[in-house]
């Protein structure tokens, strides 16, 4: 009863605050739209990939294997100070040389990739979030591990709040596209100071970095992180090579389209974010089959949001492109409707994602995914230089949908060949 009631009230909660994280980030890409001339709406659409690569790659990849880590280490009645301080420790090195990285390749993406040099200096301040960026992962990850989600969810609203006031206060000053993105930077680094004093708030004592630890949660989380590559594809790949196939202001349109279909997946990460360490914890106490219920929970919950939002999307899409856009972007809507029905699959694939995850088993849905994001890619290098646009988003939807039902399929068939024998 307790592990449902977390269930319930967390995904409410996580559910209101993904809402409004999305929503600030949808908000952030409106402003920056209207603020913007076409040309510099598509530059900044062209460097913003990068950070929402961490972004992605941190929070469904390092901080979900944080979370199983420190709620296992809970529910077996173990310290977790140096989980925590190995975490925070390991990972900050290792996002500095990540940071290093992206700034290194900057140029040739921006000279060779983009064919446009004014894209060089976005991509360098783009890159230097990458550091804050995980580091953020790092403590939502524990925040998610010791069911904290209220914690968790005030950083992200927090950091998304930052990201959209001070990129509005920097091109306000007329900096144009480098203060778009330079807020977008410094609103990651403006939420370190808020998820510290969190940390220390709940008593957590500095017990010194243990690599031995920081190894486990690594390893685990590399599946994982593949997986969330994977997403990043999903959800990234159709702009970059419509950036490399066609022009900035074509990358403009397509990018109202593509975050627009993804607003409806609030739901589904609170979801996500909920029943990694329920599962996990449910797994050691009562065994694989009474994860069962969970499953089938989740499956009604993301049905019963999913199906009425979709509709809806699909009955109004001009009607939502134009509200947020204005009419100048009307062009998205075809786009749009086709990219809905595709995130409304990748939904039921992240469900199912964090129920294998929590099950300790992150390379079923890391080996689908590689497979749909490696066709995702393909299919849009077929068809944006034949269909643009509307190429990109069909390619991007038949891959979702695919991951969606395959990965239905494997989860039932695991819970019901192997759950009678788990203990």
């Amino acid at each position: 009863m307790k592990t449902r009631r977390f269930i319930i009230t967390g995904s409410l909660m996580l559910t209101l605050s993904n809402l409004g994280v999305r929503l600030l980030g949808y908000v952030y890409r409106i402003v920056m739209g209207r603020m913007l001339t076409p040309y510099e709406y598509g530059v900044l659409n062209l460097a913003l990939p990068l950070q929402f690569m961490v972004i992605v790659l941190t929070s469904a990849g390092i901080a979900p294997s944080i979370a199983k880590f420190v709620s296992e280490a809970r529910a077996k009645g173990e310290d977790v100070n140096r989980l925590a301080s190995s975490c925070l420790f390991y990972y900050t090195s290792a996002g500095a040389l990540v940071g290093l990285f992206f700034l290194a390749i900057a140029s040739p993406l921006a000279h060779s990739v983009f064919r446009d040099g004014s894209v060089l200096l976005p991509l360098q301040i783009s890159a230097a979030a990458v550091p804050f960026g995980i580091l953020i992962s790092v403590y939502t990850g524990l925040f998610q591990g010791l069911k904290k989600v209220g914690y968790m969810s005030g950083v992200l609203l927090f950091e998304q709040g930052m990201r959209l006031i001070l990129a509005w206060l920097f091109v306000a000053a007329g900096f144009g596209v480098v203060g778009a993105i330079g807020g977008s930077t410094l609103g990651f680094a403006a939420a370190l100071p808020l998820a510290y004093v969190l940390l220390r708030g709940l008593g957590l004592r500095s017990g010194g970095p243990d690599f031995r630890l920081f190894r486990e949660v690594f390893y685990f989380s590399i599946p994982t992180s593949i997986t969330a590559l994977s997403t990043f594809i999903f959800a990234y790949a159709d702009i970059v090579l419509i950036g490399f196939y066609m022009d900035a202001a074509e990358v403009g349109i397509y990018s109202a389209a593509s975050p627009a279909s993804r607003l409806i997946m609030a739901f589904t990460m609170a979801l996500y974010a909920v029943l990694i360490p329920s599962v996990s914890e449910t797994s050691i106490k009562g065994g694989r089959k009474k994860v069962r219920s969970h499953f089938v929970l989740s499956l009604l919950a993301l049905a019963a949001v999913m199906v009425p939002a979709t509709a809806l999307s699909l009955l109004f899409s001009e009607q939502i492109i134009a509200l947020l856009f204005t009419e100048q972007y009307i062009f998205a809507a075809a786009s749009f409707e086709i990219l809905v029905v595709g995130v409304a699959f990748l939904s039921l694939f992240m469900i199912n994602s964090a129920i294998f995850q929590g099950l300790g088993n992150p390379k079923t849905p890391m080996k689908i995914l590689i497979g749909f994001a490696a066709l995702d890619v393909a299919f849009n290098i077929l068809l944006i230089p034949r269909f643009g646009i509307e190429g990109a988003a069909f390619s991007t939807a038949l891959a979702g949908v695919g991951a969606g039902i395959l990965s239905t399929a494997a989860l039932a068939k695991y819970l019901n060949t192997s759950g009678e024998n788990a203990t």
